[in-house]
């Protein structure tokens, strides 16, 4: 039965958070301190999930969804509460998560970097399905559901990958998708070339003609991947070239990359600029330049991301992925630039600290998946005792989790900044910088 709602907080998740008759309550598209009337979904370990019926005494920061599907499509969240105030409930967001969580309590400062609002995706996946009538039908999964839900156009995707999407919708082509699950699209930097991963149960000689028309018709399309459970065939380019700054690097298909095309730049940056900052020395040819540090570990290192805009800083840099052809990507960036001072090793995390006994490497930068790093690879780089931890995270709750076992174990959290990567949802990205503690004997 339907019941009037005061949300008091948003949360992460996109949600906000309300109490009725002593229960939480989580409704989609409420906002702080306006009243609405909701009807529960489903209860879950004591939480009361509900659907938004009506607003009945808006916020004034709620503003109208330029999107028409907004509600309906699972991609955005935010879309309903006004752009000038999302970096703030975010950060209200992850200084409550940390202190929930974590019971880390940040009164410091939480520097925001914006991104543009719209068109800033450089990835999405298409899912495949077929219909009742046996129609072919390509979109993203509804909210909060696995079922299917068709847009003409995303404005949150690139214009690239919006031209890609109406084409691919086109029964030619997606009548011959039948066979696929989901459709991947990689933009690069430029917005020009693309990418395309298709998943499923394509034949050898089907999904062969079919990368090929692909590549001959589809504006931009560069590389077309097929992928059958372990088994990959490519076709076209091997690998997307995607530059941040002055630094390129080589994306192969099954490797991670970034989703968003903007702030890349501010968040490199954001890792490794105070390694500039040192004093200067002069090199052998008279040059001079900033002081080298000894050691920096960049754990999680996908393609290099971090790893190539550390180099010219250290005296050595190992890199760490467990990704097989991430970690060859890896390999790749590295000698496109001929980095003598770089080690690439793949393995996972966890086997490479148990085996690595050099104390006190300078920096360690952690960039892990969203299920956050884990407190057995924590425990073995804290006895490592790094003199300094840049941890990069997509999700909030598992930094929360993280953090406290560092700070237990003797470092100091020094700032903490908001990488709003994906305006209009309840994504974000943040960079925490810890120092160790050096305590009297």
């Amino acid at each position: 039965m339907p019941f009037e709602l005061i949300p008091h907080m948003l949360v992460f998740g996109g949600k906000a958070l309300g109490y009725h008759q002593g229960r939480p309550v989580l409704v989609s598209q409420g906002l702080p301190g306006e009243r609405v009337e909701v009807e529960p979904v489903r209860t879950a370990k004591g939480v009361v999930h509900a659907r938004l019926v009506r607003v009945l005494e808006p916020s004034a920061q709620r503003v109208t969804p330029p999107c028409p599907y907004f509600g309906r499509c699972g991609g955005c969240q935010y879309q309903h509460l006004g752009l000038e105030h999302q970096g703030a409930a975010k950060r209200e967001i992850l200084r409550e998560t940390l202190r929930r969580i974590g019971k880390i309590i940040w009164n410091g400062e939480i520097r925001i970097h914006a991104a543009q609002p719209w068109n800033y995706r450089n990835q999405a996946q298409l899912k495949v399905t077929r219909q009742p009538d046996g129609r072919i039908k390509l979109g993203f999964f509804e909210a909060e559901s696995h079922r299917l839900f068709l847009i003409d156009t995303c404005l949150i995707l690139s214009p690239r990958l919006n031209a890609l999407l109406k084409t691919l919708r086109e029964p030619e082509w997606s009548n011959r998708l039948g066979e696929c699950e989901e459709v991947e699209m990689l933009a690069d930097d430029r917005d020009e070339q693309v990418m395309l991963t298709l998943r499923g149960r394509l034949k050898p000689k089907e999904a062969e003609a079919l990368a090929a028309d692909c590549l001959d018709r589809l504006p931009g399309a560069a590389t077309v991947a097929v992928e059958q459970g372990r088994n990959w065939r490519v076709f076209g380019e091997p690998a997307l070239r995607y530059s941040v700054g002055e630094f390129q690097y080589q994306v192969s298909p099954g490797s991670f990359f970034q989703a968003s095309r903007f702030l890349l730049p501010e968040l490199v940056a954001g890792v490794t600029s105070e390694e500039s900052d040192r004093p200067k020395e002069r090199g052998l040819s008279g040059a001079v330049r900033p002081a080298r540090r000894a050691l920096a570990l960049d754990l999680f290192a996908g393609v290099g991301l971090f790893t190539l805009p550390l180099a010219p800083h250290f005296e050595r840099v190992i890199a760490v992925e467990v990704n097989a052809r991430a970690a060859a990507d890896l390999e790749a960036n590295v000698g496109a630039r001929s980095l003598q001072n770089v080690r690439v090793v793949a393995q996972p995390v966890l086997d490479f600290l148990r085996r690595f006994a050099q104390a006190e490497p300078d920096l360690v930068v952690l960039d892990p998946p969203r299920t956050g790093v884990g407190i057995g690879i924590l425990k073995l780089l804290a006895a490592l005792r790094p003199r300094r931890v840049r941890y990069v995270s997509c999700s909030p709750p598992t930094l929360a989790r993280d953090l406290p076992l560092l700070v237990a174990r003797g470092y100091q959290l020094n700032s903490v900044e908001l990488f709003d990567f994906f305006p209009q949802t309840y994504h974000l990205e943040c960079l925490a910088k810890l120092t160790r503690i050096d305590r009297p004997a």
